[in-house]
């Protein structure tokens, strides 16, 4: 039951970050929509690499809630990293909320 609740907790992390990111942006919309464009791409990127691993065959020797908790993890690590570099994704973002704020 305690490794279901880590599990959850950590899923529901982006949730509460992303709306975090959403009243910063409110209050400071200069300050933080860089901020919020590259953490929109860590989590696309984090979504995207839990896609491909739930693409390969499961072991069973390795197959436990831990093991997956420790997984997410490391995804989100390398989402972070990768997301510091950037694929591209942060200045489309920021192209689609210049965007959207100029047809209001």
């Amino acid at each position: 039951m305690k490794d279901e609740l880590s599990l959850l907790s950590i899923s529901n992390y982006n949730t509460q970050f992303v709306n975090e990111l959403k009243y910063q942006i409110h209050n400071n919309p200069k300050k933080y929509t860089v901020e919020t464009a590259k953490q929109v791409e860590s989590i696309f990127i984090q979504i995207l690499l839990k896609s491909m691993r739930n693409t390969l065959l499961k072991n069973d020797l390795f197959d436990s809630n831990q093991s997956r908790l420790y997984t997410d993890i490391y995804d989100q690590n390398i989402s972070e990293e990768m997301s510091k570099k950037g694929m591209g994704l942060t200045d489309i973002i920021l192209k689609q909320i210049h965007i959207q704020k100029n047809m209001f």
